[in-house]
């Protein structure tokens, strides 16, 4: 049996974002790229889950992406113009993440693992989630397209959630 792989993983197309990109905080020429995505519906369904978020410049920075401002303010920049990013980003690379630590408070607990504040996450992810249903209505996007992304969506989260760690072991 030949197994059937989604275009996200044979597919992908990488949004790239340069380190001088993000030092001058210049989104015009992602926002080109993201604004084309949702002027119409088919555009919108065949780059469904197919977007990957790569920054590229900070290799040989120590902090993690989340932890250098820049980072975070061109983000949050691209965000504030174009919510649109859980319809296109991937499940199956660090795109989501990426965006949701750049978002919210968020701090290195121990190497390779992460904390971010739960509040500001429920704020986030309720906004992104909102702008999806109000793409999925304009473009008449197939509801069950948006229920399937939505659940794996969630989850993600609930499958990357741990208990509040008690003691003094990560101070």
């Amino acid at each position: 049996m030949k197994q059937r792989l989604r275009p996200s993983v044979t597919e992908p197309v990488v949004l790239m974002f340069s380190r001088s990109q993000v030092e001058a905080c210049n989104v015009d020429a992602p926002l080109q790229l993201l604004r084309r995505l949702t002027e119409d519906r088919q555009t919108a369904i065949d780059s469904c889950g197919r977007i990957s978020l790569v920054v590229d410049g900070y290799n040989d920075d120590p902090r993690e992406l989340f932890e250098v401002p820049q980072v975070r303010a061109y983000i949050g920049r691209l965000d504030q113009a174009w919510p649109y990013w859980f319809f296109f980003l991937p499940q199956v690379d660090g795109s989501i993440k990426l965006l949701e630590s750049c978002l919210c408070d968020t701090i290195e607990v121990v190497p390779g693992v992460t904390s971010i504040d739960f509040g500001q996450l429920e704020r986030s992810l309720a906004r992104h989630f909102i702008a999806m249903h109000r793409l999925r209505k304009e473009l008449d996007l197939p509801e069950e397209i948006c229920e399937e992304v939505a659940e794996g969506i969630i989850g993600m989260f609930r499958n990357a959630a741990v208990e509040k760690i008690e003691g003094d072991e990560y101070r």
